[in-house]
Parts: C-alpha cells; sequence; structure tokens
C-alpha cells in the first residue's frame, strides 16, 4: 500500500523537525524560514548531511539555522559554478561557430539538402550519423522560431528581419546547450578535431603528441555532458547529488588529459573526479583559457568558502553541524589544485595575483586580531 501523502501546516512541520531531532528554538523565525526554503530544501534535502536517508533522527542535533545555512552556502556555491558553466559554454559556441562560418558559410537555406551557401546543409556533416537529419532539422526549426513574433524583442528577431540571414556567430547564441552539443557532434571527425582541440588546449596552442585525437573527443564528449548536467540542475534550483548524475569522466581520456597532479587514481578510484562537483570544477578550469575569467572565477570560489567558514564559527564555532567541504561535496584540496592549474596556465600572472590575495587576506587577518585584542 502506498503511504498517504498528507498537507501539514507549519506548526505540523515545526513539530515533524522536532520530532526527528532537530533544534527550533523560535518558532515564528522557523515559521519565516519554512515558507522561504520549504520543508524538502531544509530537511530532506540535508537529511544526507546528518545520517543519511534510512536513519530518522537527525544525527547531531542541528538547528534550522543549521539547515538553513547548509541551503543557502549550497544553493550559492553552485550558482557561482553556474557561472563558470555559462563562460564554458559561450567559449564552446564561439569555437564551433567559428568552424562553422570559416568552413561552410554564413548563410543558410530552409532545406538542409540545398547545397548552395548553406551552413545547414547536410553535406557539410557526417552522413553516416543517423543523427544528423533530426539534428540538423532542430537547428531549422530553431531559426523558424527565431522569426515568430513570439521573438520579437530578441536581437535576433530584429537582424532576421533586417537581413534575411542569421549568420552562425549570432544563431548560436539562441540554440540551446543540449543542441549545441548536438551539433558538435554531428560534425565531420576533422571538424570535430579542431573544435575539441580548441577546447582543451586553447586557440594558440597546439595539441601534444602523446593525446591522440580520439582520447581528446571522448575527454570533450564527457566534459561537455557532465557541465551541461550540471548545468540544467543548478539552473532549475536542484541541489547537486553526484549519485543521481547520468555522466562521468571516463578514466583513461581523463587521465590522459591531467598532467599536473590534479587528480590521482585512486582519488579517482573513490569517486573524486568521476562526475562530482570537483570533476565539474575539473572541466571548468581546463577550459577556461582567459586569465581575467580564471582568476575572476576562482576568486568568487574561495570567497564563498571564506564566507562559509565566518558564517560557521559566528554562528556555531564549537560544532561539527557546519562542515563546508561536506556540504558541498568537495575534497580539501579543491582550491589549491584548482589554483594550481590557473598557474600551469598563466604562469607569473597567476602566481603575482594569488599572492596579492593572499597578502590581502594575512593583513586583514592581523587587523582583525588587533581589534581582538
Amino acid at each position: 500500500m502506498l503511504k498517504p501523502i498528507i498537507f501539514r501546516t507549519y506548526e505540523k512541520q515545526i513539530e515533524f523537525m522536532r520530532n526527528r531531532g532537530i533544534r527550533v528554538p523560535d518558532e515564528r523565525e522557523a515559521t519565516e524560514a519554512l515558507s522561504t526554503f520549504s520543508y524538502y530544501s531544509l530537511v530532506n534535502l540535508n537529511k544526507h548531511l546528518y545520517g543519511g536517508l534510512d536513519v530518522r533522527p537527525f544525527i547531531g542535533n542541528p538547528s534550522i539555522l543549521d539547515l538553513q545555512l547548509c541551503h543557502m552556502i549550497n544553493m550559492s556555491f553552485f550558482q557561482i559554478i553556474l557561472k563558470g558553466i555559462l563562460y564554458v559554454e559561450t567559449s564552446f559556441k564561439t569555437k564551433l561557430a567559428y568552424l562553422i562560418s570559416s568552413q561552410y558559410g554564413v548563410t543558410s537555406k530552409d532545406d538542409i539538402y540545398d547545397p548552395n551557401r548553406n551552413f545547414l546543409f547536410r553535406g557539410h556533416y557526417d552522413t553516416e550519423d543517423r543523427r544528423t537529419n533530426g539534428i540538423l532539422k532542430s537547428l531549422l526549426n530553431k531559426q523558424q522560431y527565431l522569426q515568430s513574433d513570439e521573438q520579437e524583442h530578441a536581437y535576433a528577431h530584429h537582424f532576421l528581419l533586417r537581413n534575411r540571414q542569421l549568420p552562425p556567430w549570432i544563431f548560436i547564441h539562441d540554440v540551446e546547450f543540449g543542441l549545441t552539443i548536438q551539433w558538435y557532434n554531428i560534425l565531420r571527425e576533422e571538424d570535430k578535431d579542431i573544435v575539441c582541440a580548441k577546447m582543451i588546449w586553447g586557440e594558440t596552442n597546439d595539441p601534444p603528441s602523446a593525446v591522440s585525437r580520439e582520447t581528446a573527443r571522448h575527454f570533450l564528449d564527457d566534459a561537455l555532458q557532465i557541465l551541461r548536467e550540471y548545468r540544467n540542475t543548478i539552473a532549475h534550483g536542484e541541489r547537486v547529488f553526484p549519485s543521481e548524475m547520468r555522466y562521468a569522466f571516463s578514466k583513461e581520456p581523463l587521465f590522459a588529459i591531467l598532467k599536473n597532479g590534479e587528480l590521482t587514481r585512486d582519488e579517482y578510484d573513490e569517486g573524486i573526479g568521476l562526475n562530482d562537483p570537483y570533476a565539474c570544477l575539473l572541466a571548468i578550469t581546463l577550459f577556461i583559457h582567459d586569465p581575467i575569467l580564471m582568476l575572476n572565477f576562482l576568486t568568487e570560489l574561495q570567497q564563498q568558502l571564506d564566507f562559509g567558514e565566518r558564517i560557521k564559527h559566528t554562528i556555531d564555532p564549537n560544532s561539527d553541524n557546519l562542515d563546508i567541504l561536506n556540504i558541498l561535496g568537495i575534497p580539501d584540496f579543491t582550491m589549491g589544485r584548482l589554483i594550481n592549474i590557473s598557474h600551469n596556465k598563466f604562469d607569473d600572472v597567476s602566481r603575482y595575483y594569488f599572492a596579492l590575495l593572499e597578502a590581502s587576506a594575512n593583513l586583514s587577518l592581523e587587523g582583525d586580531l588587533e581589534k581582538e585584542l
């Protein structure tokens, strides 16, 4: 027999929380929290931090404020990760549009079988892939949608009306990340290799001879799917649980790309760098080839971790209920290794920047200690 689903008032929800070992010292504040975050977000989605799904009482006797902070820290940190994914998405779209424009032209037709001045002509793509027709037709449908009245306020709509054409570098901005990945997947092998190499090693660097083109493509395929899944999960306001992720890095392609101690095989075998948040962060930092983007992204991540630690010491300094790394599901070496990726890419710029950042943090800490004394 199915367990009946019952609506519960905020008063009943508070009673349930107390019965599960959650401290609720102020019922008015708890009601505001429940009406803001929801019982599901505060209790159900934090259960894994306090004993697991199969244990009813919350181990450690956390307060409702602990649960609020767990939720807020998690959501804020992953919003920064979402920004990083959007950096990568933009880079991927730019590189794909550049290849298509340079190789296939800048105009399109309403017929994928028309070879004349048509970057969506079927012959430009992998003709043996059964997905090709369907994906090209989806792209045509997207173009037609951009011409509809529903999109009258979009830049692409106005460009289309004025020019009767939408070049790839404008069109691709309105193509969903998933469809963009499919578009890349139906490229001919030699064109895939061009985009793949530029995504992994940058626009101006040659790929190392030790990494085969097949291995690089496999790594990129894994990384794009991981980023897409994280993007959709975070953008919909959902909590990230690696156990629910369908995609993961394959071991050998991953370690063919990683060369500077970003991950060990033993760590991978323990599930680190497979499809967890650290895997997502690895993909983002490996695909960022602009120093300003990299420094900005890593600074925001570090600031959110620092904020979490300050909140922990402010609210409950002697409790283990707010383990920031456990809340976020990242290993303790995360920031150190991501910063090393930055150092290996941008050398003196990165090293000088993070040295200044550390010196500034130390001065701030010394100032705080003086005030306390």
